[in-house]
């Protein structure tokens, strides 16, 4: 049977391709099994579970070999039902409508299929997550086969692509198993398929230690089934859109930047909490409906008595629900539902558990409220993302094929996933109505609404040369291709009417004329050697006002990193991202409604150092101010640091050691990134952690460095013999002088020295040990040493530094950032860097120059860690300093869009 599938033109690329199925057959067990009648039990046969949900898997072809993969599934599927045998049976209803499995071996569905398509195709098409709109060919209804009694309990399909990547489709009876369950399932059919004689956890029915007693009793009060909500659900309309949305480590940290700093949380409750909002205002109910939000609580380690085995596959969860007013919800900050979760998943315990199971006995097994209710299932821990076959390896895609449920729409799966940029996190189907989902995916797309005009390229004011101009061999080493963005805040200034937008907009135009590189295009020649094409094809600007007072961001605590609004502050041009071919300069200048303005800026690395961004902003605001030309001229003269023909390599370089993994120490599924500010009291506390003889003899940066360090790295308990880093950015233009560096030389200037000690080391001995070792790695970098890593990256090909537990620091503070100065509005309150890290690596801070509420200058420093090491790090800094004084949060700051 051949099959046309096309894409519709909502996706990135319209495709169209055929899929061509054999007949549907019965995979029966492998040997003969046990004929018998086996139970559910009371969580398994609820009405709420009466239905097939649809799971799918797609694999990228293997080269190296030609094994089929219909063939490995099928009969892989046949070993396994010898241990699973009630999915070859047919359920039946009997007394109190109490399921059974008729274990007959009949069998289960299987359907082999071919599709004239690629996986590469596929993926261009956007069509790797839900919603599949081709899901209907790739997991075939078979006739009658989706009633609840008397048919297959499992419907496979396996469809061969033309490039011999594969796709497995799975539905299976939800009243059989569980995510958990399903897993096991799976592990065991893969581990048939890649070879084992047995599964590795043998699967256990035992599912009358899940049925009530005659005696058992309700002994709680479930909202979840209440009886007087009617059964119809708050998603109505004559048409639903269902649409994917990715969540990764930053859009976790935006979300907990809406969140008190010292509220602990899961990822899984941030952004539950944060979905139930955005879902709520999306839908625009009544202000006094009740909404529900209820989260699938797995509740196997919830049970002791017996404890659940580790090879039970049925139905082992519960479903509490947390209830609250439109109004609350959409008014009240974030902490509120999210604690209203918190409370609904504490209340799982043993005794509410067989409380439920009392309550389907007695009660007729209804079914949950639909009304109002959104529906959360965490799949992410149950290993679909690592259903392997052999050969083809983990899928690119493993989970729940859409949104919903059959009996109701308003179901969300969380299923981890990796995006095209290698970011691992957590994608999130949801349907909704056509208009809900416009204003739902408002409400995502930032916390605070920003107008913004098409980006334009801004060209030199008069003509420039063209000409091709090379990169110096610091400027184009690997690990500064990136991107890097500032942000700067200012203040409405009550004596001026001149427009932001045009000030800079002109001064920019202007500036160009003498830092005409920046309107050109990166090239890469040979060895990688990186070069500016001249073109004055000029740098991205974009235009926005945003719906917000300066009062308003400094009230809520808005003004320092994380900026959970900075993927709107400073948008993402597509495509202007990359290396080669595209706008060196990206600027945004974006009005707020009380006059003040936010001046953002991303810069390409190779471009230029913080000492040469100062350089072109000094000049930028002189030009905006009135003169003529700048005060200090752009110089070029990058030849002075291309290493010569005959260069060396005569220093060890650690920070490019070769044999060290390239990962980093910052690992987890989710980084928080919180901003410090360390004033004169704060260094005086680190300082007094020093031998008095050391008191005048380490700068500031060393004091906070070292301490940093060490504060870090307790905090991340590592392994006590895990070598650490610390890499300092050292400005090394006062270190050349033959020849010396020009004055308004504007590229990349700075040696990585890496210090180095074990964790025990750290975490054991005085903060003199690290500080001393910060010293000696800053006064190693001589003229040789600059002259031998330029050596080195021409020679070895541009090496990155390393990035396996490393904590790298950048001092920004003597490069005057924080005194960009357009005129009427004088300095920002902020101005610095945007976040925490760099593209490439998280595990990077800058020092950036602040003065607090109090009036008092110091540092700003912000962090990025796993969560659970940003406590212990708050800890250290808190048994330092006053107690609790590094526990202040950001007040939650939300504003609805206008669009």
């Amino acid at each position: 049977m051949d099959y046309q599938v096309s894409l519709p033109p909502s996706t990135t690329t319209c495709l169209s391709f055929k899929v061509h199925r054999r007949q549907p057959e019965l995979v029966t067990p492998a040997k003969p099994t046990p004929r018998e009648l086996k139970p559910l039990s009371d969580i398994d046969d609820q009405q709420g579970l009466r239905f097939q949900i649809p799971v799918i898997f797609f694999y990228r072809p293997n080269l190296t070999n030609n094994l089929d993969p219909v063939q490995v599934v099928r009969r892989a599927l046949a070993q396994t039902l010898v241990y699973y045998y009630p999915f070859a049976g047919r359920l039946r209803e009997g007394l109190n409508r109490k399921l059974s499995v008729d274990c007959t071996g009949e069998g289960v569905l299987f359907i082999e299929a071919d599709a004239d398509v690629t996986l590469a195709k596929l993926e261009e098409a956007d069509a790797l997550l839900p919603p599949f709109p081709c899901l209907e060919e790739l997991l075939f209804d078979v006739e009658g086969s989706s009633e609840l009694l008397n048919t297959p309990l499992l419907l496979v399909q396996v469809t061969r692509l033309k490039c011999s990547g594969f796709i497995f489709a799975l539905r299976f009876n939800h009243t059989m198993t569980d995510g958990a369950g399903l897993s096991l399932f799976l592990k065991s059919l893969c581990e048939l398929a890649c070879g084992l004689h047995a599964p590795s956890v043998p699967p256990v029915w035992e599912r009358e230690s899940l049925i009530a007693s005659a005696s058992a009793r309700v002994t709680h009060t479930h909202r979840e089934y209440d009886d007087k909500v009617q059964p119809e659900a708050v998603v109505v309309g004559d048409f639903l859109v269902s649409r994917s949305f990715f969540f990764g480590p930053e859009e976790i940290s935006t979300i907990r930047g809406l969140l008190p700093a010292d509220l602990h949380n899961t990822t899984f409750e941030a952004m539950t909490s944060f979905l139930w909002r955005c879902r709520t205002i999306a839908l625009s109910p009544d202000p006094n409906t009740e909404m529900r939000m209820t989260c699938i609580v797995n509740s196997r380690s919830k049970l002791s008595n017996p404890p659940i085995p580790s090879g039970y596959y049925g139905n082992v969860f519960a479903i509490p629900v947390a209830i609250a007013t439109a109004k609350d919800l959409m008014e009240k900050p974030l902490e509120f539902p999210l604690r209203l979760i918190q409370e609904a998943k504490k209340s799982v315990t043993e005794d509410y558990i067989r409380s439920m199971m009392a309550l389907m006995a007695t009660r007729g097994r209804p079914m949950f409220v639909a009304a109002g209710n959104y529906i959360v299932s965490d799949l992410r821990h149950f290993d679909l993302g690592k259903v392997d076959f052999g050969p083809w390896g983990k899928p690119v895609y493993g989970g729940t094929a859409k949104a919903g449920i059959a009996v109701f729409p308003g179901v969300s799966f969380y299923v981890p996933f990796m995006n095209r940029k290698g970011v691992s996190g957590t994608v999130v189907a949801i349907s909704l109505p056509v208009q809900a989902m416009e204003k739902f995916v408002e409400e995502l797309d930032g916390v605070l609404h920003v107008h913004r005009r098409k980006p334009e390229l801004i060209t030199p004011a008069k003509l420039t040369p063209r000409e091709l101009k090379l990169l110096s061999d610091i400027d184009d080493q690997q690990g500064l291709r990136f991107q890097i963005p500032f942000m700067f805040f200012y203040r409405p200034s009550l004596t001026s009417t001149l427009d932001p937008v045009q000030v800079i907009r002109t001064a920019l135009g202007q500036t160009l004329v003498y830092y005409y590189p920046f309107a050109g295009r990166l090239l890469e020649g040979p060895n990688r050697k990186l070069a500016v094409n001249c073109t004055g094809e000029g740098v991205l600007f974009i235009e926005a006002d945003a719906d917000v007072t300066f009062a308003e961001l400094e009230e809520a605590d808005a003004l320092l990193p994380p900026f959970p609004c900075l993927e709107e502050l400073l948008f993402d041009v597509e495509g202007s991202s990359e290396l080669l071919g595209t706008p060196l300069l990206l600027v945004e200048v974006t009005r707020l409604k009380c006059g003040g303005f936010i001046f953002a800026l991303r810069i390409n690395h190779t471009m230029t150092d913080g000492a040469g961004l100062s350089l072109f902003l000094k000049s930028l605001c002189e030009l905006a101010c009135g003169l003529h030309a700048p005060s200090v001229p752009p110089v070029w003269e990058r030849q002075l640091l291309i290493a010569s023909t005959y260069a060396r390599v005569t220093h060890t370089h650690r920070e490019y050691d070769e044999y060290v993994e390239p990962e980093a120490v910052v690992v987890g599924d989710c980084l928080v990134t919180r901003s410090f500010f360390f004033g004169p009291d704060e260094i005086a506390a680190i300082r007094r952690l020093l031998p008095p003889g050391l008191h005048n003899h380490n700068s500031t940066f060393d004091a906070l460095t070292s301490f940093l360090w060490r504060c870090r790295t307790v905090a991340m308990s590592p392994d006590p013999n895990t070598e650490m880093r610390m890499t300092c950015i050292v400005n090394s233009r006062s270190k050349l002088r033959n020849p010396p560096i020009p004055s308004g030389y504007y590229g990349n200037v700075f040696a990585i020295p890496v210090a180095i000690a074990t964790a025990k080391d750290l975490m054991e001995k005085p903060l003199e040990f690290p500080l001393r070792l910060i010293q000696e790695a800053k006064s190693s970098v001589t003229e040789d040493y600059i002259r031998s890593v330029t050596a080195l990256m021409a020679t070895r090909g541009r090496p990155k530094f390393v990035t396996a537990e490393n904590y790298i620091v950048s001092d920004l503070r003597r490069f005057d950032i924080g005194k960009v100065d357009f005129g009427p509005w004088g300095k920002p309150v902020y101005g610095g860097t945007a976040k925490a890290g760099i593209a490439t690596f998280p595990g990077v801070s800058f020092y950036v120059p602040f003065k607090n509420k109090k009036g008092e200058n110091g540092t700003v420093v912000a962090i990025s860690l796993p969560a659970l090491a940003m406590e212990k790090f708050v800890e250290e800094l808190n048994g330092v300093f006053m107690a609790g004084s590094f526990a202040k949060s950001k007040k939650t700051f939300v504003l609805k869009s206008k669009i």
